[in-house]
């Protein structure tokens, strides 16, 4: 979508990183090409609900509050474990979903990468 943010170099994992740009009311406002290979096609995804395609082991409430928290005020980051609602769920695996502010205009900004939540 041509977007330019700016969040703290403790909040994005890498520049290739799988991320989702995420408003106060949890709908989704933009999707990295990384994010496009994660989650499914940006056209799909901008204006749909974050809790329509992911779930947290955590709680789906426990998610919600990190992520609307990070789009409405400055905050650290804080990783927690997420999971893809999609049949590819399974496959994929729990991820790593690092929450983080970013902005203008603010917003939370959601990377993902793969992770050992949940393996033995």
């Amino acid at each position: 979508m041509g977007l330019v943010l700016t969040c703290g170099r403790a909040a994005m994992p890498g520049a290739a990183a799988a991320f989702v740009i995420v408003n106060f009311d949890l709908s989704v406002s933009a999707v990295s090409e990384a994010g496009e290979t994660v989650f499914g096609p940006e056209q799909t995804l901008v204006g749909m609900g974050l809790l329509d395609f992911v779930t947290s082991p955590l709680g789906d409430d426990h998610l919600a509050r990190n992520v609307g928290h990070a789009a409405q005020r400055a905050c650290d980051p804080i990783v927690m474990p997420v999971r893809l609602r999609s049949e590819r769920a399974r496959s994929v695996g729990t991820l790593a979903a690092r929450i983080a502010t970013c902005g203008p205009p603010r917003a939370a900004l959601v990377t993902v990468e793969p992770s050992e939540f949940g393996r033995r």
